[in-house]
Order: C-alpha cells, then sequence, then structure tokens
C-alpha cells in the first residue's frame, strides 16, 4: 500500500527549504522535535513558557505547524506544540496505514505522550480543527479545551466546489491553480511569501495517501462532549455553509459559536488580531 509522501526527493528539499523559512521568519524562539509512534515519526514544533496548559495546533489539508505563526502572540503564557499531521506535507513521515479517526486518536495520544505533555488544549484549523474535536470525543481525559476554527465535514458536508478544486490541483499539479485554490479559500485574498510558497509546494508535491477524511460527527458525540469548546466560522467561508456548521456546533453543551465578519476560510491568518483575542479570551476563561 501506498502510504503519503512527496512526489520525489527534490520536491521534499525543496519543501523543506520553505518550512525552515517560514519558521525563521515568522515564529519566535523555537525547538523542532521528532517523536516516534506506531505510524511514523512526527515532527513537532515546540515555543512558549508559561504554567497555563500546553496548546496543541493541528493544521489543516496541505498545512502544517509553520502555517500558525499568526496566532502564536495570542498564545502568550502557554507552552506551543505545533504538530505536523501524519499524512500531510511537513516533517512527519508516514510508514503506516492510519485506517480511520480511532487510529487519528492514538497517534495524537502518541504523540501527546511522546512529549510528556498530560492534558492540553486543543486548537485546530479545517480538517485540522475536524481533528481535534474528534480527538476530543475519544480522549477526553486528555483535552482541557477545544478550540474549532472552520471546521471541514466533522458538523457539515464540505460544497462539491471545495472538492472540485483540489482534485484539479492535484490532477493537474498547477502551481496557478493551487495559488488560485488558496484565494478562493481566502475569499479572494493573497496568501504572502514565504507561506504562499510552502502552501503551493504542499498542494502540488505531496500526496496525502492511507489516511482517513476528516471524521462526521454524529449529534450523540456531540452532545456528550464534556470540555469548553470554541467553534468560529468565516462568516464568508466558502468551503461549507456556515449556518448550518453553527447549528450543528451549538448540539456541543460547553460550547461558544462565534462568526469572524469578513473572514473567510482561512480565518486567523485574515484575521490574525480579532481571531487571537478571540482565543485568547477564551483560553483565560477556561483556565479561570
Amino acid at each position: 500500500m501506498k502510504l503519503s509522501g512527496f512526489v520525489d526527493d527534490a520536491a521534499r528539499e525543496r519543501f523543506a527549504h520553505r518550512y525552515a523559512e517560514v519558521l525563521a521568519q515568522r515564529w519566535p524562539p523555537h525547538e523542532r522535535v521528532e517523536i516516534a509512534t506506531s505510524f511514523g515519526p512526527t515532527g513537532v514544533v515546540r515555543a512558549g513558557t508559561g504554567a497555563g496548559a500546553p496548546v496543541v495546533l493541528l493544521a489543516g489539508g496541505s498545512a502544517n505547524a509553520a502555517t500558525w505563526s499568526p496566532l502564536l502572540p495570542a498564545l502568550a503564557g502557554h507552552p506551543i506544540l505545533a504538530i505536523d499531521v501524519l499524512g500531510e506535507a511537513g516533517a512527519s513521515e508516514q510508514t503506516a496505514p492510519v485506517a480511520d479517526a480511532a487510529a487519528r486518536a492514538r497517534w495524537l495520544a502518541e504523540v501527546l505522550a511522546g512529549a510528556g505533555v498530560e492534558r492540553v488544549h486543543l486548537v485546530g484549523l479545517s480538517a485540522g480543527a475536524s481533528l481535534v474535536l474528534s480527538c476530543a470525543t475519544r480522549l477526553p481525559e486528555r483535552v482541557v479545551s477545544v478550540v474549532a476554527l472552520e471546521p471541514a465535514r466533522s458538523l457539515a458536508p464540505v460544497r462539491a466546489a471545495f472538492w472540485w478544486r483540489v482534485v484539479t490541483v492535484l490532477v493537474t499539479g498547477s502551481r496557478g491553480r493551487a495559488d488560485a485554490f488558496l484565494r478562493w479559500c481566502r475569499g479572494g485574498d493573497e496568501v504572502p511569501e514565504p507561506l504562499r510558497g510552502l502552501l503551493i509546494s504542499a498542494l502540488t508535491e505531496h500526496r496525502s495517501r492511507a489516511v482517513p477524511p476528516p471524521e462526521r460527527l454524529a449529534d450523540d458525540r456531540l452532545r456528550a462532549m464534556t470540555m469548553p469548546v470554541l467553534v468560529a466560522l468565516g462568516a464568508r467561508s466558502p468551503v461549507h455553509d456556515v449556518g448550518r456548521v453553527a447549528d450543528r456546533a451549538r448540539l456541543i453543551p460547553d460550547v461558544e459559536v462565534h462568526r469572524v465578519e469578513g473572514a473567510a476560510h482561512g480565518l486567523f491568518a485574515e484575521r490574525p488580531d480579532e481571531v487571537g483575542r478571540l482565543v485568547a479570551a477564551f483560553l483565560r476563561r477556561v483556565e479561570a
């Protein structure tokens, strides 16, 4: 069975150079570590200090730990672990299939154990937001709170236009189409360099295989969640029906649902100050 990976060694090297460039230009002092798991070594970027519970960041499809830089100022006072999701373009290397959502949760539990952390705040964007919601329902004893930014598929279907654009990029390998897809996700906004080059490289030179799609969460799973949850949505998101996502999010007993006006699917990259204040205030309330 083919596993996730770059199309060739040259593509891997180009990506690694861009990844390091984004970290060097956009991140505060940090440490890169590799944690062994049953599914393959997992890359983690550690930063920050403080007495608060660690904040674990999980990016969306074709994104990675480096892309979280706009949100980092809001997380001051917390240790930060930005994880490269296994199966996506990043420093993680898949060595075994990830069969389903339960296996995804086992992978995350192994990463947290390897990092030496117990209870954490889980923060995710897009597919990463769906992943943190799914894992929170399977690992409730490990999760202090959840921040789900624009969760893709877990609460409501993703629009057909999204899948059509993704498939077009994968089939053609066109950097121009990849750039157009990124602008579409962000409501027409251009992605700044060097992040733009990193994301285009991920979209055109990496293939995700033997990993499950975001898990669709049933109503009873949402109602059974016990930790505080923040769901933030871009009011102009083209990816899904924002009202439908918000309605299903309200099935969670302890939930805050916010629409960020003017924002699309990129959310914290598009409105870093507003989303940063929203996330920081939520974490303060949870830890108070």
